[in-house]
């Protein structure tokens, strides 16, 4: 298994990020199990992004707690006294009669202090929780703006490094042909005013071998593919035809050729033509043989 593709592809980041369905959880948990550099680097994004959730923590003002008791704290209980023991009484006494009055007048029962607290109390509570919850809802809408900046940053280095890579192969492999004794680079100018290289051929005499490096051929129509042609003895042999790859790589023509005079290349129709077509040619380029 290839596990820098596997941990480029950003699936470990979606994991920590609980963003994975259930098989893929069970597969990067089974993985990890088994290959120490996915653990590594699926410990390191945990442990990244649990800093950065650190750094955003926000402890709420000290002073809720003081004035949520203050508001709370309207009065003391007064204590209640015991009923006095009721006298003695023959039987032939009547009772005095009981007069309740009320202890507070019918026409000031809704201005009673009790209520008037009560309800106080209660809005400035429901205010406060009002206040804290829209400061809560700001961090968490902070949190998840800052979470998909730094998945965009994370996705445009996965990007970066692998188009470092690929460049780093192409080199690698273009160094592994010069080094090949009777290797001839050839450059294939345009045929147009402009003095750009659009491609190179590297060519061993030896061989036969011919390597084809795109500089810059712009990528044709689906309908269209470019044809690599070895001018022998004055005529167009066939050499094969190639597609742009995708990070410039190295095209290695299946073809080989003892003896050219020079190369060019012609956009045809898709699959190739057995004659050039001229009047298509993009650039050519003449051997030192």
């Amino acid at each position: 298994m290839n596990t820098k593709e596997y941990i480029e592809s950003g699936i470990l980041e979606e994991y920590v990020l609980g963003t994975v369905s259930p098989q893929e959880k069970r597969e990067v948990e089974c993985l990890s199990g088994i290959y120490p550099e996915i653990r590594q680097e699926l410990d390191q994004l945990s442990a990244a992004l649990e800093q950065y959730a650190l750094s955003l923590r926000h402890e709420p003002p000290a002073d809720i707690k003081a004035r949520l008791l203050n508001e709370l704290e309207f009065g003391k209980p007064q204590t209640e006294l015991p009923p006095a023991a009721a006298p003695l009484t023959t039987p032939t006494e009547t009772p005095p009669e009981t007069v309740v009055r009320p202890l507070y007048p019918e026409e000031d029962v809704h201005s009673r202090p009790t209520f008037r607290i009560t309800w106080m109390v209660a809005a400035s509570i429901g205010l406060l929780v009002l206040v804290f919850t829209y400061y809560l809802y700001s961090q968490l809408q902070n949190s998840q703006q800052s979470l998909t900046a730094l998945r965009a940053t994370n996705d445009q280095l996965s990007e970066e490094l692998r188009i470092t890579q690929a460049r780093q192969i192409q080199a690698e492999q273009t160094l592994a042909v010069l080094k090949e004794p009777g290797t001839q680079i050839i450059r294939l100018n345009p045929t147009d005013s402009t003095t750009a290289n659009l491609a190179t051929v590297y060519w061993n005499t030896h061989t036969g071998q011919v390597n084809l490096d795109i500089d810059s051929l712009v990528r044709p129509p689906e309908t269209q593919q470019y044809q690599l042609w070895a001018i022998v003895d004055g005529q167009p042999v066939d050499a094969g035809v190639f597609d742009i790859r995708e990070g410039g790589a190295m095209v290695e023509q299946p073809k080989r050729f003892l003896k050219a005079d020079a190369f060019a290349i012609t956009l045809e129709r898709r699959g190739g033509s057995p004659t050039p077509t001229l009047s298509a040619m993009v650039v050519v380029g003449n051997t030192n043989s």
